[in-house]
């Protein structure tokens, strides 16, 4: 009978700390929805490559910016394909 217990210990123990880890996890996830922080983005069109600011905008959010090339792509008579840029697009994302 001793044994018993020892092994139901040992196997319960576990299983309680998981349990006891997820419903940590679950409740902060919860919490950070109350508060309404969300996440933010954002396209701009430009002719040419730009910048943007990268780093905290106000207390609690961080922005970022990637800059993507928008291209036209065109067969020759090869068959070979050429592509050129025709303009950028700067992702603004902020969360």
């Amino acid at each position: 009978m001793v044994r018993l217990r020892k092994w139901k210990f040992w196997v319960l123990c576990p299983v309680f700390i998981v349990g006891l880890t997820t419903a940590i996890v679950l409740l902060s996830v919860q919490t950070e929805a109350r508060r309404g922080k969300g996440y933010y983005s954002q396209q701009y069109k430009f002719d040419r490559p730009v910048r943007g600011y990268e780093g905290w905008v106000f207390p609690g959010y961080y922005c970022t910016y990637k800059r993507y090339p928008r291209r036209v792509c065109r067969y020759d008579k090869r068959g070979r394909e050429r592509c050129r840029i025709t303009g950028w697009t700067l992702e603004q994302i902020c969360y």
